[in-house]
């Protein structure tokens, strides 16, 4: 529908009679320069309504008549069949639009398909409302040079270089600047309205005003009613008044009787509670004495062991001292005896050296020396094992300064680990801080996102990501962490369509240095899943969907779809998780994260629980930064403390194993010498005993008696050590006696203390009866004196005012019933306050009572003003809606409209460089909507300096044309119409960009299905035969 089936002209512009028919697809009408051939796309635009000057080639209509004639026709005969028909049962299968111009006026007529044989019969229309709405219907707009290029459009278009001329054509063929003057004609209309709305508002003021003084006025009327009523209700209120002040007098006396009645019981309590008092303190007295009294026979039977112990500790000093006398004496005796020891041992050894000197080789010589030897070996063997056992001490405790030694190692390298990730964690923060980006992917994703840019024509659709770029979290920061763990492994992914864009986004990538992108491919054109109520966990639970945030629908598709966010669950605690996920088992929960990041789910039935990874420190999405960057830098500061104290002791304990492996070495000198030294001793033992058996045969010199008084000098020694051993048992005997007459003085002091405790508490006691026994004796008085008799005097008085009180209310009856009185709250106030209050009522009633207004009279006023008020208010706010409601359509449109034309620009690149890779060509397309201006820039193949042309007048007129010639199908592509035309678009084209660019428009005509009628003056001979292709020449000017 909409396709034009032909087209036929009399007496217009060149033609007396011409009639051309089209195919649906592609036309062409070649001929010589004036056959013409334009004269075809000017009918054309003449049947649709446009104006003389819009065709650029007349002032006024009537210039088209043919010369010498009266009028021109112009018949349009368009198809209408198919789904977009318009009105079928009105015009048929076809409508035919004819326009008829003579010098004077111009007639436009609709008609159906069979217009053309039965005019009068088959006529439908002549209104130009009519033509407009098939106008509209079909989107055919002949002003738009995407539907219909001129001749004149074309070469101005390719001639001109001026980038806001590219700008207009691009504007207008998009629609958009048409949609622009609509937007600011809609934004001044609502400025209007809004200042009609605010000039409308101050009209209420003088309604609104009278209001308020009916106000006034009724609520002073009404005051006065009530002021009226309230003299009537003081009268009754007078009247029972007494009768309440009585009663209150009545409950006054009740209460003093009650009082003193109440008293009894509490004297008499408090007389039963302070004789059982006086009586447990009596008890406790006696107790108390009986204790002393213990305590002081105790006290008396310790001081006469301590008596006794001082006797004893006498006796053992003497005896000690005795002691210490025969000892002195028994040394000095025996020091005489050790000199004589001496002289024997000296007479003994010169008798053995005379021996052998008289024998050469003395037996006893050789044996004494054999002893000696003996005796200095086994003195030596001794150092040896002192040595030994002092080289293993030192041994075990380098040991265990070795030992320390890994330890302190691992501490140090752990916290120099520690360091250097806080430094990196805080340094990524601060990245963070100033670049949200950094969180996801660091300094390679900004460089990723920058290649993307530069390099958008790569890609089908345009990657979105990082995903942590486009979700937020919802609310506080409190899920952070959890969400980092369920989702974390997301948010540095992207986002593409195919798998071609895949490869694309790798490859840059890899150019930026950025390893292991995770990339998911993803079809864009998918809605927002929606999730029925069934697949979904329980309400009451909060899932990772709830608290994220995203504006894109395709990023929450992927955290449904490859996340799993709307199963996952966020719980505060190991306990409710454990109720969640284990024991309760909810339906749809396929896992569940604690606040501090722990993992839970169920797995082929068994229970897993992961904890935190230790290298997730926080969540990337949460918003307070810079606490974050506080604490690491806290950490930071008390684990460099801990790593300076770490290696300070470890240099301490490398400076003790030093010193220790120095003890060490000396030990092992000092024991290999002291070997070497035992080695020696040995042999001379041998060599010795070898003497000594030659020398066995040699006669001894009888030393037996000698020897018998050495043995008698050493038993004197033996006496000393006995006397040593009784004074040191003496010492201790008497070291004994005084620890236990100081544990006996200690305990006296003790019992002492405890009796004199026990003498305080027992005048306490005494003390404590003595006020029992006052107490009980004054509340004995009180209740004789004072509260018997003043409670006889209360009831005598009780009833004398209930006397009075039936007398009063007698009289009260007769004005009104106590219940009324009561029904109007009570009297709470006293008599003489009622009566003075009745008094002002009354006169001021009677001055209010000559100047007001009775209020039915106002209420009328009001209700009648009201209801005027009322209805210019609903009108003013019904208005005021409807502007808003325009307002707010308005935003949304300029919203649209700012996003459709970002989305063009797109769309025009990369259009434009497609059609320009036909020939090898490739170019960008550069606008700015503020500047209103449009760039062309085209690289050509043969351009070594890979330099592009900016502007199109620096090209050779075949390469200009081909160039505009790609940006006019780029156009094309972006706009809707049932056809299209093109004039003399070859123009200026060398051969070889002529035969690229006649397959170019054909393939693409045929492809983009529409019907498309090309004009040229050229030959088209390489322009192959198709179906859909029909070639028409214009007969040659006359």
């Amino acid at each position: 529908a909409g396709i034009i089936a032909r087209i036929r002209v009399e007496n217009f512009m060149c033609h007396s009679n011409l009639s051309i028919d089209f195919v649906d697809n592609v036309n062409f009408i070649t001929g010589q320069n004036g056959s013409g051939k334009s004269a075809i796309l000017t009918a054309l635009c003449i049947a649709f309504g446009i104006r003389a000057r819009g065709t650029q080639r007349a002032t006024s209509l009537n210039d088209f008549i043919k010369t010498g004639c009266s009028y021109a026709l112009v018949v349009v005969e368009m198809k209408n069949e198919g789904c977009d028909s318009y009105k079928p049962e009105r015009y048929g299968k076809m409508i035919i639009i004819e326009r008829r111009i003579t010098a004077t006026a111009s007639t436009t007529a609709l008609k159906d398909e069979h217009g053309m044989d039965f005019f009068p019969y088959f006529f439908v229309s002549a209104k130009k409302e009519d033509l407009h709405d098939i106008i509209d219907h079909f989107n055919i707009d002949v002003e738009n040079p995407c539907v219909i290029m001129s001749q004149d459009k074309s070469r101005e278009f390719l001639h001109s270089g001026n980038d806001k001329e590219k700008f207009k054509f691009f504007y207008k063929a998009t629609l958009l600047q048409h949609v622009s003057e609509l937007l600011d004609a809609n934004i001044g209309n609502i400025e209007s309205c809004k200042v009609y709305l605010k000039a409308n508002e101050e009209t209420f003021r003088p309604y609104e005003q009278k209001l308020n003084k009916l106000d006034l006025e009724i609520r002073r009327a009404e005051k006065v009613d009530e002021m009226a009523q309230e003299v009537t209700n003081l009268r009754k209120k007078l009247a029972w008044s007494q009768v309440y002040d009585i009663d209150r007098k009545i409950e006054k006396a009740a209460g003093c009787a009650e009082k003193l009645r109440e008293r009894i019981p509490v004297c008499q309590e408090r007389i039963d509670a302070h004789k059982a008092i006086l009586g447990e303190k009596r008890d406790a007295h006696s107790r108390k004495n009986t204790s002393i009294s213990d305590l002081i026979s105790r006290n008396d039977r310790a001081k006469e062991a301590q008596k006794k112990l001082y006797q004893d500790l006498t006796e053992v000093t003497q005896e000690k001292v005795q002691l210490e006398e025969t000892l002195r004496s028994k040394v000095a005796t025996l020091e005489r005896k050790r000199g004589k020891k001496r002289s024997l041992e000296m007479h003994v050894r010169e008798m053995k050296e005379k021996f052998e000197e008289n024998t050469q080789v003395s037996s006893f010589g050789v044996c004494f020396s054999c002893d000696v030897l003996k005796v200095v070996q086994v003195e030596e063997n001794e150092r040896v094992e002192a040595l030994r056992a002092l080289e293993n001490e030192i041994d075990l405790q380098k040991g265990e300064r070795r030992s320390k030694s890994p330890i302190f190692l691992y501490q140090i390298e752990d916290r120099r680990g520690k360091v250097s990730d806080l430094n990196g964690y805080i340094r990524r923060l601060q990245n963070q801080q100033r670049n949200r980006l950094h969180a996801f992917g660091g300094e390679d994703v900004i460089k990723l996102l920058r290649s993307i840019e530069n390099h958008e024509n790569s890609f089908t659709r345009p990657p979105i990501g990082p995903i942590g770029a486009h979700v937020a979290l919802a609310g506080d920061d409190t899920w952070a962490l959890a969400v980092e763990v369920a989702v974390g492994r997301l948010l540095n992914a992207f986002v593409v369509t195919n798998h071609q864009d895949m490869l694309a986004l790798r490859r840059l990538a890899r150019n930026c240095n950025y390893t292991n992108l995770p990339i998911i491919i993803y079809n864009f054109e998918h809605p927002l899943l929606n999730l029925p109520p069934r697949m979904l966990p329980n309400p009451d639970l909060i899932t990772v969907m709830s608290v994220l945030q995203s504006e894109n629908h395709i990023v929450k598709n992927v955290l449904v779809d490859h996340g799993s966010v709307e199963r996952q669950v966020l719980v505060e605690n190991y306990q409710e998780g454990v109720r969640v996920v284990f024991n309760t088992r909810a339906p749809n929960v396929k896992e569940a994260f604690t606040r501090s990041g722990e993992k839970m789910f169920m797995r082929a039935g068994g229970q897993t629980t992961l904890p935190k990874d230790r290298n997730i420190r926080g969540g990337r999405l949460e918003a307070g930064i810079e606490q974050r960057i506080t604490e690491a830098e806290s950490d930071l500061s008390r684990v460099v403390e801990e790593l300076r104290l770490l290696e300070s002791q470890k240099r301490s304990a490398e400076a003790s194993l030093q010193d220790l492996r120095r003890h060490l070495e000396k030990s092992r000198r000092a024991n290999a010498e002291v070997s070497q030294s035992i080695s020696r001793k040995e042999l001379r033992l041998r060599d010795l005993k070898f003497q000594a058996e030659q020398a066995a045969s040699a006669t001894m010199p009888n030393t037996e008696e000698l020897e018998t008084e050495i043995l008698v000098l050493q038993s004197s020694h033996a006496w000393k050590l006995i006397y040593i051993f009784l004074n040191q048992d003496t010492e201790a005997e008497a070291r004994k006696l005084e620890r236990v007459i100081e544990d006996l003085r200690n305990s006296t002091k003790d019992d002492a203390e405890a009796l004199r405790k026990a003498a305080d508490e027992l005048q306490a006691l005494q003390e404590e009866a003595d006020e029992a026994a006052n107490a009980v004796a004054h509340f004995t008085k009180i209740m004789k004196d004072r509260v018997l008799p003043e409670l006889q005097i209360a009831e005598e008085e009780l009833k004398r005012l209930q006397s009075e009180r039936e007398e009063n209310a007698q009289k009260a009856s007769q004005i009104c019933p106590e219940e009324e009185v009561e029904r109007l709250g009570g009297v709470s106030d006293s008599t003489v306050k009622l009566n003075t209050s009745l008094e002002r009522l009354m006169d001021q009633v009677s001055r209010e009572e000559r100047h007001i207004t009775p209020v039915d009279e106002l209420q009328r006023k009001k209700s009648k003003l009201e209801k005027k008020v009322f209805k210019k208010k609903h009108l003013h706010v019904d208005l005021k809606q409807r502007i808003e409601a325009i307002d707010d359509v308005y935003a949304s449109r300029r919203s649209k409209f700012e996003h459709n034309t970002a989305y063009l620009s797109r769309q025009l690149r990369w259009r434009f460089n497609d059609h320009l890779k036909r020939k090898g060509f490739s170019g960008r397309v550069k606008i700015d909507y503020e500047a209103k201006t449009l760039k062309l820039e085209v690289q050509m193949p043969q351009d070594a300096s890979n330099s592009a042309v900016k502007d199109t007048r620096a090209l050779s007129g075949g390469e200009r044309s081909f160039s505009t010639l790609c940006f006019a199908l780029a156009l094309h592509e972006m706009t809707e119409s049932p056809f299209r035309a093109m004039d003399e678009f070859d123009v200026f084209m060398d051969a070889i960009s002529r035969r690229i660019s006649l397959e170019t428009v054909v393939d693409f005509a045929i492809q983009e299905g529409s019907q498309w009628i090309f004009i040229t003056p050229n030959d088209i001979s390489s322009v192959k035969d198709h179906p859909k292709i029909k070639k028409q020449q214009m007969s040659a000017p006359r």
